[in-house]
């Protein structure tokens, strides 16, 4: 069995770490910083486009966690009273409080969410009870 895909980028300050096998494509490197992490250019990662400070926040962010900066170990918060369960034919039902970030970038507090998996319900991507309904044919 191969050893799995490592790649390092340096800027001389900081070695960004990816393993392209943890890679969920999220898109937050991409969206976060476009001038070090750009799938048009080669190498994908240029980390001399940016300040390093820049680059270790951003990487914090990287759900998967096939991004890391090499040394550097970020404390993980104490989440444990969000409980996150996914209901069997239903939705995903977050408690505990969760801050959902929408596309026009307003943010939105809740303490429960239900996020819907059929993609049927009225006000996608929170669900609203369709998934109870006969499918219309």
């Amino acid at each position: 069995m191969s050893e799995p895909l490592v790649k390092e980028y340096s800027n001389g300050e900081v070695t960004i770490v990816w393993k392209p096998d943890l890679c969920i494509h999220s898109g937050i490197c991409l969206r976060g910083l476009p001038k070090v992490f750009n799938l048009k250019q080669r190498p994908w990662v240029q980390p001399e486009k940016a300040n390093s400070d820049q680059i270790v926040a951003l990487v914090r962010e990287c759900p998967s966690k096939a991004l890391s900066v090499k040394g550097v170990r970020f404390k993980e918060k104490d989440n444990s009273d969000v409980k996150v369960t996914l209901i069997p034919g239903g939705p995903i039902l977050i408690k505990g409080g969760a801050t959902v970030t929408e596309r026009n970038h307003k943010q939105v507090h809740r303490e429960t969410v239900a996020f819907c998996r059929c993609k049927r319900s009225r006000k996608f991507p929170y669900c609203d009870g369709t998934h109870a309904q006969p499918k219309e044919d």
